[in-house]
Order: structure tokens, then sequence, then C-alpha cells
């Protein structure tokens, strides 16, 4: 940079000027064009010129530019003016210095010592000496037919170029409809989910994702987790439900065997392989699934601690049979749990006791269900105080209440076989009787309001009745299947004459009841004999004195409905109904044969 020096304005201008001054103010050229004639000339021209302006612009003008012609003030205005000055002279030597430079380069291909003179020792390090080149070129000749050659492949060009461009838009816009397409299918599919009242969250640690919540809430922990699935979209925006890797739909089936013959199977619900199953429906099918995997694992665990009840594991079917040392043609309950796609080929015949199995399967999802509403209640309840003993979890009470209606319709089934035994007797010997046959005590349509009912009543003490009368004389039994410690049947019979006896098994009761209406018979004979007879109503025994010969006449009744055999006694003969060598008179002519 060239140095400066600045030498501080004089309080009065000079009355000379310099002639670099005046050649500067003059700006007229170079002194060979200015003649005595040019300057007459230019001298008349600028008094024939009118004024442009009006005198108030020019006022306006000279105070515009006083501002700027003003000379500073301060110590400050004047260094700040001597940097400005600075910086344009800085930048006028570095245009000349790059110009000197890039000329100099120019004339190195051409004159090397020349430019080598003039180049600057930058440029001369970066840059090669010689690389710069010129050429003339002389304007070529017009060509028309190659000008509208070319002016027709740059239209071309320019149309290929729009009808690409149009191509891409065309497709951005079917590419976008057919997203809004699948987006409108996807985002439909969701509003009807939650429109049915099923929960859309987002999945937890997964918060891009929506899913369902199908499960239920006051399920067991291992349960209650696996009741979110997540909602994915298909490539045509089809919603798929996702449970997983392995999980497979199930359910819970319930066979009634007798012997090795099955008589009653529950209903498997049916499960479509084709993808016209609606989202709601596969997510319905998913809660049930995650349903009975939960009550068949709660049934184990129950079935652990109830061998002596009956209930038993083997394999993995739970075994319910009832009696089983008793009778061994009783029929057993089998809870199991199967796969639905396994099951879809089996033939689906109609059994004879397909609508018990059926009514076994809804009691345990009931039963279930209610200990889910229990738990709710429990949280709402006020809690206990806070102890060190943690709270154990217990097993739901649901083989239990079935397993007492499973015994309560054994005890139905052999009371009422028993009763059509002896009524078979009673109407082959022409006794006039009215039996009455035992049954379930159910709720009626009335009073049973809601579902916990039908709970409470499968919880409740099972009690049924059933009464035989002869004649004008009537006998009653009373079954009660209980839940308590003494788990089982209780019998209660109670005849005519008010006198109650209670029994523990069938067959104590059906002894009894044959020596109960044994005696009734013998009552009954007693009333409409002639002659002085005596009745031993215990014994059943009819005796009338003999005083020729000194020894008394003895008939007794006798009545086994086990056997099938109703029987009138002497010591002598006997006659007897329900056997192979039954007679065909009536139980009033036998007696009046006897009594003569």
């Amino acid at each position: 940079m060239a140095s400066l020096m600045l030498q501080p304005w004089t309080h009065d201008a000079p009355e000379t000027s310099s002639l670099k001054d005046m050649l500067a103010r003059a700006q007229r050229g170079h002194f060979r064009d200015i003649t005595e004639v040019s300057l007459q000339e230019e001298i008349a021209g600028e008094s024939a010129l009118e004024l442009s302006e009006s005198e108030s612009d020019d006022e306006e003008e000279d105070k515009d530019e006083e501002p700027a012609n003003a000379k500073p003030s301060t110590r400050d205005d004047l260094f700040k003016a001597r940097l400005e000055m600075l910086r344009h002279i800085d930048a006028a030597h570095n245009d000349v210095m790059i110009a000197l430079d890039f000329v100099s380069l120019l004339l190195t291909h051409d004159a090397p010592e020349k430019g080598k003179a003039s180049i600057s020792a930058g440029l001369r390090q970066e840059v090669p000496i010689g690389t710069l080149g010129h050429d003339i070129w002389h304007k070529m000749p017009q060509d028309k037919a190659r000008e509208a050659q070319d002016k027709l492949l740059a239209t071309n060009v320019r149309l290929e170029g729009l009808q690409q461009s149009a191509d891409g838009l065309l497709a951005a816009a079917s590419r976008l409809e057919d997203n809004v397409r699948k987006e409108t299918r996807y985002w439909d599919h969701v509003l009807s989910i939650n429109d049915n009242g099923w929960n859309v969250c987002k999945l937890p640690g997964q918060q891009h994702r929506l899913g369902v919540t199908y499960g239920f809430s006051d399920s067991a922990p291992e349960f209650a987790r696996r009741g979110v699935a997540a909602l994915n979209a298909t490539s045509d925006g089809t919603m798929v439900l996702e449970r997983g890797v392995g999980s497979k739909p199930r359910a819970v089936r319930v066979l009634l065997k007798r012997g090795e013959a099955v008589v009653g199977c529950s209903v498997i619900p049916a499960v479509r392989s084709d993808g016209g199953v609606a989202l709601e429906a596969r997510i319905r099918r998913a809660r049930d699934s995650l349903f009975d995997e939960e009550l068949y694992h709660e049934m184990l665990r129950e079935s652990r601690g109830q061998a002596s009840l009956g209930i038993s594991m083997k394999g993995n079917v739970i075994v319910l049979k009832p009696n089983s040392a008793e009778s061994p043609h009783a029929t057993g309950v089998i809870f199991e749990l199967v796969s639905l796609d396994e099951v879809e080929g089996e033939a689906d015949e109609a059994r004879e006791q397909d609508s018990l199995a059926q009514a076994i399967a809804l009691s345990a999802r009931m039963l279930l269900s209610q200990a889910h509403r229990e738990k709710v209640k429990k949280r709402s309840a006020v809690p206990p105080p806070m102890s060190e003993r943690k709270d154990e979890r217990q097993s739901l009470p649901i083989l239990r209440p079935i397993m007492a209606s499973i015994l309560h319709k054994a005890a139905i089934d052999e009371i009422n076989g028993c009763l059509a035994s002896i009524r078979s007797l009673l109407s082959a010997a022409s006794i006039e009787h009215r039996i009455q046959t035992a049954a379930f005590a159910f709720l009626k349509d009335a009073e049973a309001g809601s579902v916990e009912d039908l709970v409470s009543m499968l919880m409740q003490c099972w009690t049924s009745e059933a009464s035989l009368a002869i004649y004008d004389r009537q006998t009653s039994i009373r079954l009660e299947t209980t839940l308590a410690t003494s788990f089982g049947t209780q019998y209660t019979l109670s005849n005519a004459d008010g006198r109650v006896t209670k029994f523990s098994s069938h067959d104590e009761l059906r002894a009894a009841c044959g020596d109960v209406l044994a005696s009734e018979l013998a009552l009954h004979l007693k009333r409409g004999a002639e002659g002085d007879w005596e009745c031993n109503v215990r014994e059943a025994l009819l005796v009338r004195p003999d005083d020729e010969q000194g020894k008394g006449h003895r008939v007794w009744i006798a009545l086994d409905s086990e056997a099938g055999v109703l029987s009138l006694n002497t010591p002598t003969k006997k006659v007897s109904w329900g056997s192979p060598r039954g007679v065909a008179t009536s139980f009033s002519d036998a007696w009046a044969g006897l009594a003569d």
C-alpha cells in the first residue's frame, strides 16, 4: 500500500488554484481539441439552452449537497474519513493488480519474458506460466437452415421436458390419490373400531404405531399384558391385527363322556381362513381366545388341590368324574384347550347331551367374568390396613360350582331312575300312585335380572324335590348339594307321618325309600282288610291271630327298586311283580287271596 500523508484544511481558501485543479474542473478532454472556434460555439450553445429546473429545485439541490460537502467537524470524523478513503484506495489498488495479473498471465502465452516482468509472485506460484491463452474467432456466416434446425431441436427438447414434467406430475397425483385412499381406508377402520366401543391407543414404547385394547384389565398380570395388539396397514390400506408370533386362536372345549363314548360336546367357534373376516370379528376372536386361555389357566390352578372331589389331570385335559368309584358308567366332564385351526376340519355331529356341554362351558365363562367383577369391587372398596404379610393369590372358584352342579345332576338322575323303577312296579301291581320327579330349580326370567343373579345361583346350594304319593299318603325326597366343607349331595326323606331321615348316599336312600313305601302299602292294606289285623310299620308286616290253631297269619311286603321287584310274602307263598316270574294280577287281588 502506498503511503499517504494528510494535511489539515486551511481556514481560508487560496485565492489562486493550481493548474491541475483547473484542468480537473474543465473536463474538456485533450488540449488539442480546444480551439478558439470551438470555444465560441460552446458559449453560443450554452446561452441558447433553457433552464430545465426552477430556482427552488436549485436551492434544494444546494441544500442536499451541503451535508455531503461539509468538512469534518471533530477529530473522530476526520479519522473516519481517513479510514474510508484508505478502504477505497485499497479496493482500487486490488482491482488494478488483479487486472495487471490477468493481462500479464495472458501475455505469457505469446511473450513469456514480457509477461513475467509484470506478473505478481503469488500468481506465479499458483498458476503455471502460459496456461492462459486467447484465440480470435471470426464471425461465422449466417446459415438459416442450421438456425431453423437448432430452433426445432430446442423446441423439441423443450416439449420433451414439458412432457416429462407433466408425466411426473400425473404420477405424483396418482400416487397421492392412492395414498389418500389408503389413509382414508385405514382411518375409517380406526373410527369404526372406536365407534364400536374398542379402545384404540398408542403402543407402549412405539408411539408411532396404533393398537387396540381387547383384553381385560382385571385379568391375571400375565394375561392383562397380552390384551393389546398392533393395528398394521397392508399395501392396499386394509387394517390387520397383529397379535405376535405364535399367537393362534384357541378355545375351551367341553366333552361329556360315558365310558369311552362322547355323548356331548360344546360349540367351537368357526374360523374362516379367507380374508373376508371383518376386523372387528378378528378383534373379538382374539379377545375370546385370550379369555379362554385365562379360563383354562385358572381351572388348572384350581384342579391341583381338588383331587378328592373327582378332579384330575390327564395329559393336557382336566377331567371331572363324580362318583367314579360307585358308578363306572357315570358321565365324565373333560375340559381341554384346543386350537381352532386344528379342530376346523373335524366333523360336527349332533349328540344327545350337546346342550349340557354347552351349558357347562358357558357357566365356566360366567364364573370367570364374575371373578373379574369381584376384583373391580375389591379395588373400589376401602383397602385393609397395611401389614408385612403379602397377600397370596387365591385360586378362582370355577370348577367347584361346576362340580356341584354335575353332582346334583347325577343325584337327580339316580333319584329319577329309582322313581321310574318304582312307578313301573306300582303300575304293574295296579296301585294308585302319583310321582313327581326331581329337577333343577332354575330362576325364572323375571327373577334373573342380570348375569350376577345366574352366577349367584351357581354359587349357592343346589336343591331339588321329588315326591311319591300312594293313594292319599305322600312321601317327599329332598336333595341338597352344597359347596361347604362336606362337599356332596345330602338326601332327606320325609314320610306321610312327618318322620324325617337324612342320608349321605343314594344307595341308603334307595333302600330306605323301598322300606317306607312298603310300610305305606302295609298301612293301606290294614285299613281296608277285614278281621283283626295288626301292622308292624317298620317291618311292613301284617299279622292276624288264629284262635283255632293257635298260630297267627303273617303277611309282609317287600319293595326293592334296584332289583325292580315288589312282592307280597307269606311263610308259604310269594306273589311278586317286576320279576321274570311276576304275576299279572293286581295288588288288591293278590292281597285278598293271601288274606283268605
